[in-house]
């Protein structure tokens, strides 16, 4: 089942060529030209492709944003947990430090919140050199 899923562009789009290959050979040559049957078999498969593609992608993209929510919830409560810890020492320090801890911790719920695949590849795209594997 994995290699199917894995690989099911390619397995779709063999057996779509061997649909249009097959379907002009079963057909009646009297009414029909073959390269008619042909193209309008291309023109079906081809649709149809479409529409799978599309049902697969759409499918993966609510599975990946459901995925980054749960991760996001996981986040967010370890990193308040430990932000809580933060806040608590920095508390008994000077005011001064406690607003800088106090800004930095509601930016980092605010990235939180802002969690998703666009501003994971706006990311990506800032930092791309420095993600690079080095050799």
């Amino acid at each position: 089942m994995k290699f199917i899923l894995d690989n099911i562009e390619l397995i779709l789009s063999g057996a779509g060529l061997i649909v249009i290959w097959l379907v002009p050979s079963f057909v009646i040559y009297g009414r029909y030209d073959i390269w008619q049957v042909t193209a309008l078999t291309a023109i079906t498969v081809g649709l149809l492709h479409g529409v799978i593609f599309w049902l697969i992608r759409r499918r993966q993209r609510q599975v990946r944003e459901e995925a980054i929510k749960e991760m996001r919830l996981m986040l967010r409560d370890i990193i308040n947990n430990q932000l809580t810890i933060i806040m608590a020492s920095a508390s008994q320090s000077e005011t001064k430090n406690v607003e800088r801890v106090t800004r930095s911790i509601q930016r980092i719920s605010e990235l939180l919140e802002t969690l998703s695949e666009e501003s994971l590849r706006a990311w990506k795209s800032r930092y791309a050199r420095t993600l690079k594997p080095r050799p």
